[in-house]
């Protein structure tokens, strides 16, 4: 079933837990071993196989354990970057460099204290 916006979200946590039992399968996995693997129960397992609601880190560890964590990063890959928020974040780029205090002497013709001119 291809998901679209057009599927309620029950639904799509039926085909997302569908899913999820065939990954399971294929890698040769009880529940009782994801849930173990994963720190979880294996209750939770039964509710997101069967589609239920189920919390998002326990989704996490499950993809993890399944060797899906890569998924997430296609479902939600990261927003481009603004330009204008990244010229913000440089800052201002120096364009000439004045020496210290300002002067137009050179370093070695200053006066300091205890020196006589």
């Amino acid at each position: 079933m291809k998901l679209t916006a057009l599927n309620t979200d029950e639904a799509v946590l039926g085909e997302l837990g569908r899913r999820l039992t065939d990954h399971r399968i294929v890698r040769e996995l009880t529940q009782a071993q994801v849930a173990e693997a994963a720190g979880v129960s294996k209750r939770t397992i039964e509710r997101l196989e069967a589609g239920e609601s189920v919390q998002f880190s326990n989704l996490i560890r499950v993809m993890r354990v399944l060797d899906r964590l890569d998924g997430f990063d296609r479902l939600l890959p990261e927003a481009p970057a603004n330009p204008i928020d990244l010229l913000e974040r440089q800052g201002k780029v120096r364009q000439r460099v004045r020496p210290d205090g300002g002067s137009s002497e050179p370093i070695h013709m200053r006066w300091s204290w205890g020196d006589k001119r």
